[in-house]
């Protein structure tokens, strides 16, 4: 329940800030995509080392499809606003 709080605050925080509203959306996209593939890469490992083959490959393909999806929306931030995506620094160290 705390951990769902934090994420709460954080993503209020991100869309409560004076960025452009692409950046924003940017920025929330990406937090919670990151979030979501620690997670997937923690359950991979955890699927690795229990030798579930079956679910492994699910959460892999899981994993590689949410890497996708970065790649993708990346791109089209790029084409929506001529520059690339960078995260803010303070979203780095969350």
């Amino acid at each position: 329940m705390e951990e769902q709080k934090k994420v709460q605050q954080r993503i209020n925080q991100i869309f409560a800030s004076q960025a452009p509203e692409v950046e924003r959306v940017a920025e929330g996209f990406h937090w919670i995509l990151e979030l979501q593939l620690a997670a997937s890469d923690r359950q991979v490992e955890l699927l690795h080392a229990l030798g579930d083959k079956q679910n492994l490959v699910k959460e892999q393909i899981k994993n590689s499809t949410m890497q996708h999806t970065l790649k993708i929306f990346d791109e089209c931030f790029l084409r929506a606003t001529g520059k690339p995506w960078q995260p803010k620094a303070e979203a780095r160290n969350e």
